[in-house]
């Protein structure tokens, strides 16, 4: 073939760069960023996201590569062929991409117990980008084109850009430009969805990629029977017919089914419902109990009791729920179950502190993920603080220890208020001194929980606790299985 007008190759630095790779690039750039800007206003953190391109796109490659492989078989073709060592990887199929693709996401929402629906409402929109973008690989290459232009002179064919209609020749004749038509009109399908997204009130979470299937589709068939009149032999046939009209088939089919059907499994969101959830959910403030949310102390709480009734109740076993009773409460509130004698209970939290503070440093540790979630919130300018049934002086230290004293906005112990956990005094005061407007506590204890729907403020539960189900009882606005999981109710 000649190539009149556009060279499908460039070379930066003597390396040689195909067009195709670079729109293909384009694509993928352009459908994270659109993805990430969505994500964020219907809950799914950018991490989502960048995790979900590093394992999806290679597999929708793979995908795209064994479709092509599988209906050419007639080909010699060897190990290096396939994986593109020999004559690179010329042929790749889109919609065995697509098919792989679908697969990889399910099972990655699947495993990361992230809500499909709402990645593949940012998926819908990333796909049609990635192939307008994608089509023009195919100008580069001066291939998927379709019958030849009967008439130079009609007034269509002068409104298109000179550049198209001069890389359109092919030998002595011109022809239709389908990856022109199939890039323009997947872009009035993004217009549209994107348009849907915002306007239409019964749109539900998980209907754009039903109407990308049937979208995609429908414009597939209409140009895969020009490119059939255009004397090139089609490379992937079903017997006598096309793959790709037989699948775009079965795409619209699928996309209708997965509409219809989805209506009648139980009640889903509506899209509309879902952005302002989240823009009612964006936090300006977010708080942390201490023990057993940020650091690990079970383990030195744990021993300081068992040390402190060692001396004052000898003989008295502590037993495992017991020990999960001390944690949360303020000491005073623990030793209450145990004496009436307020002098003996002073004597008691001075012992325990004792014990207590020479053996943290050695014993207590930071909870998994603690660090890399604050530094992570603080770059992205969230305010963090820590309301605490410690003394003020021993949370200082337990921060600082672990280099986070400094990434806390406000740091409120159990001498700064009155009333401690369940009342809501603590997060109350730390609301006040930060100026905050919408807060959320995060805590792994029932009475954080409870000290967090007093102060009317959205409540994060962790489940790494001994017993989630508690926390699970006290029913808080959100649950986590780990601390990154913060970034998801956040939405970063």
């Amino acid at each position: 073939m000649l190539f009149n007008y556009i060279d499908p190759t460039f070379s930066i630095f003597g390396l040689e760069i195909t067009w195709y790779s670079v729109c293909i690039l384009v694509g993928v750039v352009l459908a994270v960023w659109a993805g990430i800007v969505e994500g964020k206003k219907i809950g799914i953190p950018s991490d989502d996201i960048y995790w979900g391109l590093i394992i999806v796109f290679p597999c929708a490659i793979v995908g795209a590569r064994l479709w092509y492989i599988l209906f050419n078989l007639d080909q010699s073709w060897t190990f290096k062929k396939i994986i593109g060592l020999e004559g690179g990887l010329a042929g790749l199929a889109i919609q065995g991409g697509i098919i792989a693709a679908m697969i990889a996401i399910i099972i990655y929402c699947w495993k990361r117990k992230i809500s499909l629906y709402r990645i593949l409402d940012v998926v819908a929109p990333g796909f049609l980008i990635g192939q307008i973008c994608g089509r023009w690989g195919n100008f580069c290459n001066h291939e998927l084109y379709g019958p030849a232009v009967r008439d130079t002179t009609n007034f269509f064919w002068k409104m298109l850009p000179k550049f198209i209609r001069e890389n359109m020749k092919i030998g002595n004749y011109y022809y239709h430009p389908t990856f022109l038509y199939e890039s323009l009109l997947n872009l009035v399908g993004l217009i549209l969805m994107l348009v849907a997204r915002r306007k239409l009130k019964k749109l539900q979470s998980g209907d754009l990629i039903g109407g990308y299937f049937v979208w995609y589709g429908c414009v597939r068939i209409f140009t895969e029977s020009l490119r059939m009149q255009s004397g090139v032999n089609e490379p992937l046939m079903l017997g006598p017919i096309p793959v790709s009209i037989f699948m775009s088939v079965l795409f619209i089919v699928a996309g209708i089914a997965f509409i219809v059907a989805k209506r009648f499994v139980g009640p889903q969101k509506y899209y509309q419902d879902i952005l302002k959830e989240i823009k009612d959910n964006k936090f300006d403030l977010i708080l942390f109990d201490l023990d057993g949310t940020l650091l690990d102390t079970k383990p030195l709480i744990d021993q300081s009791f068992i040390h402190t009734f060692e001396h004052f109740r000898p003989g008295y076993v502590l037993s495992d729920e017991e020990l999960d009773q001390f944690f949360g409460p303020t000491l005073y509130q623990s030793f209450s179950r145990y004496s009436d004698d307020e002098n003996e209970i002073e004597e008691m939290i001075k012992y325990y502190r004792e014990f207590n503070i020479a053996n943290h440093d050695s014993i207590v540790k930071p909870m998994p993920g603690a660090k890399d979630l604050i530094n992570t919130l603080k770059r992205k300018k969230y305010k963090l603080g820590v309301v605490s049934s410690k003394k003020t002086d021993l949370v200082c230290h337990g921060l600082e220890l672990f280099g986070l004293l400094d990434k806390m906005d406000v740091v409120i112990g159990s001498d700064d208020v009155k009333n401690h956990k369940p009342a809501p005094d603590g997060i109350l005061l730390a609301i006040e001194k930060t100026n905050a407007h919408n807060a959320c506590y995060v805590g792994d204890n029932v009475n954080d929980i409870l000290a967090g729907k007093s102060a009317n403020v959205k409540t994060v539960g962790c489940l790494y606790v001994n017993h989630p189900e508690k926390i699970i009882e006290a029913n808080p606005d959100y649950t986590i299985n780990r601390l990154s999981d913060m970034l998801r109710v956040c939405v970063e």
